[in-house]
């Protein structure tokens, strides 16, 4: 068993932190978004009928994101064949 093969290279390692600091900025996006959500509702500054509909619309918008996702991945899959 050849064991450079285990090790990673510094683009390797250089996309994996780029991937985690992605993930780790989107993380804290959402939530303090919901914690401001959340502090605007007990503040009243926002009835129900508000909230559902911000909720209804983030799940849309999270929707239509992994729908249009599928075909970017196939196509970006099939080029790189």
């Amino acid at each position: 068993m050849r064991y450079d093969r285990l090790i990673p290279s510094k683009t390797l390692l250089y996309h994996l932190t780029g991937l985690a600091f992605r993930i780790y900025v989107t993380v804290v996006i959402v939530a303090g978004l919901y914690s401001l959500l959340w502090v605007l509702e007990i503040a009243g500054y926002l009835d129900q009928r508000i909230i559902a509909t911000i909720w209804v619309s983030i799940a849309a918008m999270g929707t239509v994101f992994l729908v249009l996702l599928i075909p970017l991945y196939w196509s970006n899959r099939s080029n790189q064949r």
